[in-house]
């Protein structure tokens, strides 16, 4: 029987469509037993989503280089969903890898059912300012909003200058939009040694237009460490 941890690890997979007919049957069955949330088992409308990402794009948000091109190398899949599609008929072993990182780009489009971080080398053109201080002193940092066809994506480096903030168990990256719905849109741990974070990139459907703040929380708890307002 299939453990715990190996069907939570299926949740990507399983919205990228990327199980096997059995492997999906039997992760919703496992679904219904457990009750999860029933965002997992919505995943229809994420197809347009992923659309909108090129092959090359989605690739970039993984910090992944492109293999190169090659005259007799048959012709790439017109979209991010075609290539999921072919990952299909690979084998067992080697879908799990491509389903990994085809994941992290699916989640990389938060507010709809996950979050991520995905480290990346700086872009050129991304101008990082200064958040302001929050309620709490130990963390500093700068972030960058680039309106996208998707929604928003979010860059951003910070600074851990207290002890606790160096130790802290993880953070949030918190969108409120202006009607006042907050979204998670990102979560990471500071390595408990380095007193810093860096080339950091998330994003989000929720347009840049509709976001009044950005707020760097410690997990779990409602203090603001940093804020970025939009006018």
């Amino acid at each position: 029987m299939t453990s715990e941890r190996d069907m939570a690890e299926w949740d990507a997979a399983y919205l990228l469509g990327a199980l096997s007919a059995e492997e999906a049957a039997e992760y919703e069955r496992h679904l219904a037993v457990s009750g999860e949330p029933a965002e997992l088992r919505d995943g229809a409308e994420l197809t347009s989503i992923l659309d909108v990402l090129s092959p090359e794009e989605a690739m970039a948000l993984l910090d992944a280089e492109p293999a190169p091109r090659r005259e007799e190398a048959p012709a790439a899949p017109a979209s991010f969903a075609a290539a999921t599609q072919r990952r299909r008929e690979r084998s067992r072993g080697s879908r799990w890898v491509t389903t990994l990182a085809s994941a992290a780009a699916f989640l990389l489009i938060g507010g709809l059912v996950g979050y991520a971080v995905i480290p990346r080398q700086s872009s050129d053109g991304v101008d990082l300012q200064a958040m302001a201080a929050g309620q709490r002193q130990g963390v500093t940092a700068s972030l960058a909003l680039s309106e996208e066809p998707w929604g928003t994506r979010l860059d951003w480096e910070c600074q851990y200058t207290k002890d606790w903030a160096v130790k802290a168990t993880g953070y949030d990256l918190v969108v409120t939009t202006k009607q006042g719905a907050e979204s998670v849109v990102a979560s990471w741990r500071p390595s408990g040694v380095e007193k810093q974070a860096s080339n950091l990139a998330a994003a989000t459907v929720i347009p840049k237009s509709d976001i009044r703040t950005v707020t760097i929380r410690e997990s779990g708890s409602p203090t603001p460490l940093a804020v970025t307002t939009l006018a």
